[in-house]
């Protein structure tokens, strides 16, 4: 009969239940990526929009590798904000506002990444996309709030993601992503 062998060539030891007896440890892909490849980033918006239905962030991936957003957290000054999250629009808008540029979470990477990031406190006016998500804040304005993507919301090469806000104030988010990177 074959048996499944560790590193050292002997056979894995066996419990009383018959499963397999080991040892593991499970992280984050994001943790496992910032970690090994830092290749993880936050990037901090920071706008007052300045009147109702503004798209006031744009981020477009220009890496070979998938860019995929984990976590957004923020506040807002407006208990009735509400923000969209847009894939697939077709341009830029106006390509106004600010530049942004990521930051690594890994102190020691030194790495930039590769991507179009602005915010904008008047409309960028960008055309196509569809709503993948609404963020609905606190019902007390300035209330932190945290939203997680299980899978993550995925930007290939190439491809963009922007958020319209649907009332006029402001807004504060950090966004965080990596590179999917394969092993």
């Amino acid at each position: 009969m074959p048996t499944v062998n560790d590193p050292n060539g002997q056979p894995v030891s066996i419990s009383s239940e018959g499963r397999m007896a080991i040892d593991g440890v499970a992280e984050s892909p994001a943790r496992h990526i910032n970690i090994r490849h830092g290749h993880t980033f936050s990037v901090l918006v920071d706008v007052t929009t300045a009147s109702t239905d503004d798209d006031f962030f744009y981020l477009k991936n220009n890496e070979n590798d998938d860019l995929v957003i984990y976590k957004i957290e923020g506040w807002c000054d407006d208990a009735n904000q509400e923000v969209k999250v847009l894939l697939g629009a077709t341009d830029a808008g106006t390509d106004g506002g600010d530049a942004l540029t990521p930051v690594a979470l890994n102190a020691g990477s030194g790495i930039v990444p590769d991507v179009t990031c602005t915010q904008d406190a008047t409309d960028l006016a960008i055309t196509g996309g569809s709503v993948v998500t609404l963020l609905k804040f606190n019902t007390v304005a300035l209330q932190l709030g945290s939203w997680y993507f299980q899978g993550g919301i995925v930007l290939p090469q190439n491809k963009r993601l922007h958020m319209e806000a649907s009332l006029a104030g402001l807004i504060n988010l950090n966004i965080y992503f990596y590179f999917n990177h394969v092993d």
